[in-house]
């Protein structure tokens, strides 16, 4: 059964359909011009229900979220006749629907697009929210806009044909909402925190349990976003393991899900620090989120981590706003000084 929920922004709304189907696509089209953007490994599996749709097949990997891809994109568009009529259609993972995003929001200042999600990291997070980019000079998402998709088809049926390596990155942010709020989450941790947990159980679950699962991730977030597009102050939280997890993606070249799975141990053991969190709960939270990602070593080269992180986009000047836990679902935003976060990341980070 589909379950429907919307992003309101006040200024616009973006309707996510968990349990909804590719097949179905042309009930959101409303007869308009279709473009498809899509990468080579979803179009050899789902290319035949895509037929009649003009394609632009873009390259995979974070080496191609760029901007020479946008050029490409562009220069397609151009060739297809696009107008500002045209809706854009991203159908794949997160880096698709953010270089769908990206593209919709600035070729001839702006053209409809939604999603169609084919991975359980877009589906929970990279595809929900509007915020869409590209990666600049090896740094994470440095261009990019904040514009919400008309519409997100999370097709849960799609999620069979993943490796498990996704579906652990997918994790690694369905986790990071339940720490946030596991109430609104449907209680996601209780199964997290129980000796038993197997992320391989997930993708063998049940279509309506899997449904269940992702509706009440994207709930939290969903909820943060529509109190605060622009990121100005609650939609921070949604940060999450994601100040050393982007460092650690970039420079570990691992999933992003993986990299925010080791992000929130290092919130963790921070908070621990700062007088937020007891040694006992950090290690409660820890070994749950080790069910996930076993080694959560941190493994980069420690300068070559501050270099990436001196760069974040989170950084005001001298200052950052950091995501501490003060318990499993009680999180805490705070503006600490990056001399601070470096110290932290000498004495903390779990490896070199």
């Amino acid at each position: 059964m589909k379950r429907k929920l919307t992003i309101d922004t006040g200024g616009s709304r973006s309707e996510i359909v968990v349990g909804g189907s590719l097949k179905n696509i042309s009930e959101y089209t409303g007869g308009r011009k279709v473009i498809i953007i899509t990468d080579a490994t979803v179009d050899s599996l789902y290319g035949s229900i895509l037929t009649g749709y003009n394609k632009i097949i873009i390259g995979e990997g974070e080496e191609n979220k760029t901007l020479s891809t946008i050029e490409y994109i562009y220069e397609k568009l151009i060739s297809y006749s696009a107008d500002r009529n045209t809706l854009l259609i991203g159908v794949g993972g997160g880096i698709v629907t953010d270089i769908t995003g990206f593209a919709a929001s600035t070729f001839m200042r702006g053209l409809p697009y939604g999603f169609v999600s084919t991975t359980l990291l877009s589906q929970v997070d990279a595809g929900v929210g509007g915020k869409n980019g590209v990666n600049f000079k090896n740094l994470k998402n440095m261009i990019g806009t904040i514009n919400q998709p008309e519409f997100v088809i999370a097709d849960t049926g799609m999620l069979a044909s993943l490796p498990e390596e996704e579906i652990v990155s997918g994790l690694g942010e369905l986790i990071k909402h339940a720490f946030l709020d596991n109430k609104v989450s449907g209680g996601i941790l209780d199964s997290v925190f129980t000796a038993d947990f197997n992320p391989s159980d997930f993708a063998a679950k049940d279509r309506e349990s899997l449904n269940e699962l992702i509706f009440n991730s994207i709930k939290v977030k969903a909820s943060v976003v529509s109190d605060d597009e622009k990121e100005t102050g609650r939609r921070r939280l949604l940060n999450l393991g994601h100040t050393l997890g982007h460092a650690v993606e970039i420079a570990e070249k691992i999933p992003h899900g993986t990299a925010v799975v080791k992000g929130i141990v290092f919130s963790a053991l921070f908070s621990v620090r700062k007088g937020y969190l007891s040694e006992n709960e950090a290690e409660k939270i820890i070994n749950a989120l080790k069910r996930i990602v076993p080694d959560c070593e941190v493994k980069a080269e420690r300068n070559h981590l501050k270099e990436i992180v001196l760069h974040d986009k989170k950084r005001e000047n001298s200052s950052i706003y950091f995501v501490f836990l003060k318990g499993a679902g009680s999180p805490l935003i705070e503006k600490i000084s990056i001399d601070e976060l470096l110290e932290a990341l000498d004495d903390l980070c779990i490896g070199r």
